[in-house]
């Protein structure tokens, strides 16, 4: 007697633990036993009473409402049990096949009652998640294909920028005595350089176009144009000229074009011409300016005020100067002065600009470049690039 209520000891305490808490089935089964047992006690203790000889009809009655009490108890666990308690089992167990990615499993209950139908309004929601979860793969693919599709192009572009760009030709005039710092803000950008020759002379500058990306990248196309049919037209002689008649190149092409009333089409350019023979330098800049130092001494020209194919129009000037032995001559986009950074998200500015510019001037042209990368890199540390940046350097000794 003792072992069987040991080992009854033992499953209810099973039945306690199962996953830590108790299961619905577990709590049924364990009142269904209780039950079970008073009914049985009563039945017993009824049918002693009855062997003993001295009983009534209310002793018989009790025994009968015992028997009947427990044959109902019998038919409510059987009940129960197969309309309620082993569909949800059943549920549960599908319900953690459904859990753990089984993406065909269902809710299936056999009996056409309320358990049926709230596992059919839960098979709904699931199919409809399903579905939408599958809709949105496919949306999700279709972005993938669209985005490098895209990416691609603009990777291409990129290509097709950099090849408008005159390396070869600075490399030639210049070889080692020149470097150029282009960094993009994306794969593309609206910043450019430029160079021309005429014989003992040269043209160069830097632009930069409104906007940055795709859009900035197609104005470069437009200045190109127009820088190209400037020369053209006025030669290279005076870099005021040329701005000029790029200014008015831009307005002729966009006047016609409403759109572009209600968006930026502004370009700041800074244009410098080197006679070699003469060893003199002329300056122009439309709001970009000239810098020049050899690390003790530091010298700038500013540019004019008004960006070519600015809502109103602007006056530049020529500006002639000593092409001076042992000096470096700069020209810089405002993305490198613009950029922020340093513990409190300022931009570079003038001032730490310049800074730098004596502190890098004296160095070989060729460190140059790594020098000034490093310097804003430092100075950025985690902050994104803000704009495209691009810095024209050159000596003459």
């Amino acid at each position: 007697m003792n072992a069987q209520r040991w080992k009854l000891r033992r499953w209810i305490q099973a039945l306690l633990r199962q996953r830590g808490q108790v299961s619905i089935q577990a709590t049924f089964t364990l009142i269904t036993l209780i039950n079970g047992g008073v009914l049985a006690y009563l039945i017993v203790v009824s049918a002693a009473k009855l062997q003993e000889g001295d009983t009534s009809a209310s002793d018989y009655l009790a025994l009968l409402l015992t028997i009947l009490l427990a044959v109902l108890a019998l038919l409510s666990f059987r009940i129960i049990d197969t309309r309620v308690i082993r569909p949800l089992a059943l549920m549960a167990r599908q319900a953690r096949r459904i859990e753990s990615g089984d993406s065909e499993a269902l809710l299936t209950v056999q009996h056409d009652d309320e358990m049926h139908q709230l596992a059919m309004a839960f098979n709904m929601v699931l199919t409809n998640m399903r579905s939408a979860y599958n809709d949105l793969d496919r949306s999700n693919e279709q972005l993938r294909h669209a985005n490098k599709q895209i990416a691609d192009s603009i990777r291409y572009a990129g290509i097709l920028q950099r090849s408008i760009l005159p390396d070869h030709l600075l490399r030639k005039t210049f070889g080692e005595r020149h470097f150029v710092l282009w960094e993009p803000k994306d794969i593309v950008g609206g910043d450019y350089y430029l160079f021309h020759s005429d014989g003992g002379r040269c043209l160069t500058g830097v632009a930069d176009c409104a906007g940055h990306g795709v859009p900035g990248a197609m104005m470069t196309m437009m200045a190109r144009v127009g820088v190209d049919r400037a020369i053209q037209e006025v030669g290279i002689t005076s870099p005021a000229a040329v701005l000029h008649t790029i200014d008015s190149s831009l307005r002729e092409i966009l006047s016609d074009d409403q759109a572009t009333r209600s968006i930026a089409t502004s370009m700041d350019m800074g244009l410098v011409l080197l006679d070699f023979t003469a060893r003199r330098l002329r300056f122009a800049g439309a709001r970009i300016s000239l810098f020049w130092s050899d690390g003790i001494e530091l010298n700038s020209l500013g540019g004019d005020q008004r960006a070519l194919c600015d809502r109103r129009r602007g006056s530049y000037r020529d500006h002639d100067l000593p092409l001076l032995s042992g000096f470096t001559y700069y020209l810089t986009t405002d993305g490198y002065l613009d950029q922020s950074g340093g513990e409190d998200g300022f931009a570079v500015g003038h001032e730490r600009f310049t800074g730098w510019l004596l502190e890098h001037a004296r160095k070989p042209l060729s460190d140059q470049r790594q020098a000034f990368a490093e310097s804003l890199a430092q100075f950025r540390g985690d902050y994104p690039q803000r704009d495209d940046i691009t810095i024209l350097s050159f000596r003459f000794d």
